[in-house]
């Protein structure tokens, strides 16, 4: 009897943990349910559904690790995509099941749990499976990547489903531009047109676009691409813009939370002192693994920034710059990985400290703060 009670309580609190997950929303994860109510609310028609399959409007994705080493191996990228499917009609955690979109057995579970045509003829069906690969293909769901994947693949469901503001959209897509300016300019310096401004602007659309490989082949060959790398490539770039433009706004809440780490995470309650060995490990190992991700973040942003500088700023040497297009793909899902990480993770903390100025836990609750702290930046 107590080793069911027991049994039932580790259930429990796992269920209260994910529920916090999802409470403190992230980067890595999308609540395609909670946001679908909204485009209801706000008058969203089935043509505007973000999926055809009504039922899958009605999930929850998440960004989680590989649970084995047979998933890691089998997998092209180290985080996968888990759809979840709730019993109740709230779409909470508190009971559902899940599957990573890249199983084998996905389009059987889109049958059975969202009601998805099994002809493989469906239209339907092909287009829904299209935004499930879009989505397991980004290494977080941030509303701006999300949306301007959608874009380019030619999708518009309503604007509620991605959380950003038209205007924040346009200021993020105008950044990007920026930095894609200086390549365009060297890469076509021979243009002698009367109209070079206006066609150089074209051709940096065209960079955002980065599927009309004709127009763009001076500037791959300049930087040794291969067409069948191209769209890849260039789209990998703009991630990694994208998220240096994150870094930057996020320096404020990531030194706040390091700050509590190092002088507030101790418990305001007595305990055993063999719980309290157990509590300052775990904290060590939570300081140690938030250091080692921010670090990891500024070192790829830095050897970046300094690619580009080198050859678009000081006019030296194309190499560091060329090498970093090389791996850009690489270095984007690395780069997401490691700051929807952050950024979950500090988002999880707040539902516990909340916005008072005094931030000191109990030792239970931070004890299960840390435990989930360290599985989410563990990445394992």
């Amino acid at each position: 009897m107590g080793h069911t009670r027991k049994r039932v309580s580790i259930e429990r609190l796992a269920i209260e943990q994910l529920s916090r997950m999802l409470q403190a929303g992230s980067s890595r994860v999308f609540n395609c349910a909670a946001l679908h109510r909204n485009v209801l609310a706000d008058g969203g028609a089935p043509g505007q559904f973000l999926f055809k399959t009504r039922d899958l409007n009605n999930a929850i994705f998440m960004k989680e690790t590989y649970p084995d080493d047979e998933m890691r191996e089998a997998a092209t990228k180290p985080v996968g995509t888990k759809i979840f499917f709730s019993y109740g009609e709230k779409a909470d955690l508190d009971g559902g099941r899940s599957i990573f979109l890249n199983d084998k057995n996905l389009r059987m579970a889109m049958q059975f749990h969202a009601g998805m045509s099994a002809s493989p003829e469906s239209e339907e069906a092909e287009a829904d499976l299209k935004i499930l690969n879009i989505l397991d293909d980004l290494p977080s769901v941030d509303p701006f990547l999300f949306r301007e994947r959608m874009e380019a693949e030619g999708y518009d469901p309503h604007p509620g489903y991605f959380e950003v503001t038209a205007a924040e959209y346009g200021r993020v897509r105008d950044h990007v531009m920026k930095q894609f300016q200086p390549i365009v300019e060297t890469a076509f310096e021979g243009v002698t047109d009367a109209n070079r401004a206006i066609y150089l602007k074209t051709l940096v659309n065209k960079l955002w676009d980065g599927t009309d490989t004709d127009a763009l082949s001076p500037l791959m060959q300049a930087m040794r691409i291969s067409e069948s790398d191209a769209a890849d490539t260039f789209y990998a770039w703009k991630g990694v813009i994208y998220y240096e433009h994150l870094f930057a706004r996020r320096q404020a809440h990531w030194k706040d939370y390091a700050n509590w780490l190092n002088t507030e995470s101790r418990p305001l309650d007595s305990m055993p002192a063999t719980a309290q060995v157990v509590l300052n490990e775990r904290l060590g190992q939570w300081r140690k693994l938030y250091q080692k991700r921010w670090k990891a973040v500024h070192l790829m942003l830095a050897d970046y920034r300094n690619s580009y500088e080198t050859l678009f700023r000081d006019h030296k040497s194309p190499e560091p710059f060329i090498e970093f297009l090389q791996k850009a793909r690489t270095r984007f899902y690395q780069i997401g990985d490691s700051m929807s990480r952050i950024d979950h993770s500090i988002e999880l903390w707040r539902t516990y400290v909340g916005d008072s100025s005094m931030r000191f836990l109990r030792f239970e609750p931070l004890q299960s703060l840390a435990q989930t702290s360290i599985r989410i930046l563990n990445g394992r």
